[in-house]
């Protein structure tokens, strides 16, 4: 057992030997900015999906009392899923009000790049995770 240590200890002598401290982290800000640009940019086109499907679903329910197709079907297709339309509000809430909130910190605080993004990160995964215990607490 000894002779393991032992060996283990002079194999990992070099390594121990050539440490050397770092003076600075290096985080390259180009690519920072290219990461919020991507996601600030994916939240713009999923804002810009909800709205095409929410004008999509409007149109489907004009052409529908146009065609004059019976009452009973019209009112199937144009039951309006008031639930779905709330959760639909509750999470983009959720998400401009984490936004918010981080983007509020790094106003404040004037943190360093890394973590003015783990403030953002920390912000939107509260608010995710607020919208999720309102949605588990709508099912019951």
């Amino acid at each position: 057992m000894k002779k393991r240590i032992l060996t283990l200890f002079i194999a990992l002598l070099p390594a121990l030997a050539s440490a050397q401290t770092s003076k600075s982290t290096y985080i390259d800000r180009d690519q920072i900015a290219l990461g919020v640009t991507v996601l600030l940019i994916a939240f713009i086109l999923v804002f810009l999906l909800e709205l095409t499907n929410r004008y999509f679903q409007y149109r489907l329910r004009e052409k529908v009392l146009e065609s004059g197709v019976t009452e009973q079907l019209a009112a199937l297709l144009l039951k309006s899923d008031r639930r779905e339309n709330l959760q639909a509000c509750i999470k983009w809430l959720a998400i401009f009000l984490g936004l918010a909130l981080g983007f509020t910190i790094i106003a404040l605080t004037n943190p360093p790049v890394w973590a003015a993004l783990a403030a953002l990160s920390l912000c939107l995964s509260v608010s995710f995770m607020g919208y999720y215990i309102f949605l588990k607490r709508a099912d019951h």
